[in-house]
């Protein structure tokens, strides 16, 4: 059992997230909107029976490909090595000063801020958003982050020693850079993207 990290670009006045605020039964499925995005048929749902808020949601879903068939793909998947890329991102997290740049680092790994009480994903954490003027200068910063010049801080004894969430084994930790490095490419691609669209950002831990 471990927590994935799914990002998917929404934009900011989406009926999406309205819904899921004013409504518990879709805020409860709000984490499945990426799958739902890239495959909006009813046969795509839960097994057992279609739940009322998991319907509502799928609806919702299909209007907004409609006139944003686009959303289907903008998305990226850190899976369990989210703390590994904020490590490498935010001087902070790994206990050295921090500066601006640091916070936009843990919004872009983390989110803005909480959607309702009840949007939660299934291990029960809350589902955030970052706003399209945060995304905005999310993308900024990553667009000049330096990001090959800290792999010297990515090594088994540093990244231990800061509790980095999942670290990997110390033979594994080239690896691990390697697989990270390919990442941060997509993950700076999607929020750029999500940038030049005006979206936001969902972040679901889960």
């Amino acid at each position: 059992m471990g927590l994935d990290a799914r990002y998917q670009a929404l934009p900011g006045g989406s009926l999406l997230l309205e819904l899921a605020r004013r409504n518990a039964g879709v805020g409860g499925w709000l984490s499945s909107i990426t799958w739902m995005l890239q495959d909006p048929r009813k046969e795509s749902l839960a097994p057992g029976g279609p739940d009322p808020g998991e319907l509502l949601l799928l609806g919702a879903v299909r209007d907004a490909l409609k006139t944003r068939p686009d959303l289907a793909t903008h998305q990226v998947d850190l899976q369990r090595r989210w703390d590994h890329l904020h490590f490498v991102l935010s001087a902070h997290r790994r206990d050295a000063p921090g500066t601006e740049d640091d916070s936009l680092a843990g919004i872009a790994i983390n989110g803005e801020e909480r959607i309702g009480p009840h949007v939660v994903a299934t291990q029960g954490v809350p589902l955030r958003y970052t706003w399209p003027e945060t995304v905005e200068r999310i993308a900024r910063m990553l667009e000049s982050f330096p990001f090959d010049s800290h792999r010297e801080h990515f090594t088994f004894e540093r990244l231990s020693q800061a509790g980095v969430y999942k670290c990997p084994r110390e033979k594994n930790v080239e690896e691990d850079w390697q697989w990270l490095r390919e990442r941060f490419d997509l993950f700076r691609a999607f929020y750029v993207t999500a940038a030049k669209h005006g979206d936001g950002v969902l972040v679901c831990v889960d």
